[in-house]
């Protein structure tokens, strides 16, 4: 841990109220407010369009009781720092990507792997019903309010190309190891960044290309900085919304019944439909712009692609504790998910 983030958190500890929760008694009830740490910034759409919403929604079913305070583009917590900051109690809820935290979740990863899902609705779905199920781990010490993914993962590159091919010897921003393993199999760099740093990597040539979803194009403006887009279906990054355990038992319990009665499950019914259109909203955006191209990779690119893909989940399978399991789940929910459709 640096010495900066050594300094903020003793700074937010000895602040104490600025960023602990807030119940305030009055003749007939207790009102709560909750501080909400975001590292995207206020206009972003997962803030706007489906965080805001879903907060929304609880504090309406709570009477009015509950009020959630947003604390967006990292003011409270870097994204790597957001989940040890909520289990410290340094905030009360707190959203962030399970692959800033690498080796923490590890079965987790699942939704990682590539070539297995076609978009966040399903990914979602099928994560919150292997968390429910008690095959995710890493989320002990917290109440876990949300869980989903990003929407699936595809690659963009800075300049014109023409396939797959062109990934080959790339620097390619990518989000957790398992992602970085299928980027590394077909001959390319990956680069760990955060999603609000890609666009800056991308026009100073620290990287040449990034694999993201649709939605990142334009939520983390990366349309002025590349040209390429291949659409393939590598896979996604678990995303997750905590709130300090002591924080949820101290809440007076209507409000407690307010976040039970909307589990993890229900957050992604919510959160990955919500991503997944807002994310086709956006490959029609680069569709449309001059300049982009947007590539369909030919049976014989797919066919390398997914021998490649058969040898990165084969050795996550073998790395993590119970993968072959958690895989066969994984895979059995999205077909429920499907089938449910």
């Amino acid at each position: 841990m640096s010495i900066s983030t050594i300094c903020r958190r003793f700074t937010a500890l000895t602040l104490g109220v600025a960023l602990s929760t807030t119940i305030v008694s009055t003749a007939n009830a207790q009102e709560v407010t909750l501080r909400f740490a975001s590292f995207t910034g206020p206009t972003n759409f997962l803030n706007t369009g489906l965080f805001e919403p879903w907060f929304k929604k609880l504090e309406e079913e709570s009477g009015g009781k509950l009020k959630v305070e947003f604390l967006t583009g990292g003011s409270a917590a870097a994204p790597n720092e957001v989940f040890d900051s909520v289990e410290a109690g340094l905030i009360d809820l707190g959203w962030s990507i399970t692959s800033y935290n690498s080796g923490r979740f590890k079965s987790a990863g699942v939704t990682e792997l590539p070539l297995l899902a076609s978009g966040s609705s399903e990914t979602s779905a099928a994560l919150a019903a292997l968390y429910e199920d008690g095959l995710i781990e890493g989320f002990e010490s917290v109440k876990v309010v949300g869980i989903g993914t990003a929407d699936i993962a595809r690659l963009h590159h800075s300049g014109e190309i023409t396939g797959l091919d062109d990934f080959k010897g790339a620097k390619v921003r990518a989000a957790g190891s398992v992602l970085s393993a299928m980027i590394t199999a077909v001959g390319a760099t990956p680069v760990g960044l955060p999603a609000p740093a890609i666009a800056e990597a991308l026009s100073k040539n620290v990287v040449d290309a990034a694999a993201a979803d649709w939605f990142a194009v334009e939520g983390f403006s990366l349309l002025d900085v590349t040209l390429g887009h291949v659409d393939i279906p590598l896979g996604t990054t678990p995303m997750y919304i905590v709130m300090n355990q002591n924080t949820y038992d101290r809440l007076p319990p209507d409000i407690q019944k307010v976040f039970d009665d909307n589990p993890p499950s229900a957050f992604a019914a919510f959160w990955g439909p919500g991503l997944e259109d807002e994310s086709n909203r956006v490959r029609a955006v680069v569709e449309s712009t001059p300049g982009h191209h947007i590539i369909v990779p030919s049976e014989a690119e797919m066919a390398t692609w997914s021998a490649a893909a058969d040898k990165v989940i084969a050795e996550w399978v073998e790395a993590t504790p119970n993968g072959a399991t958690v895989l066969d789940a994984y895979r059995a929910e999205i077909k429920a998910w499907r089938e449910s459709q």
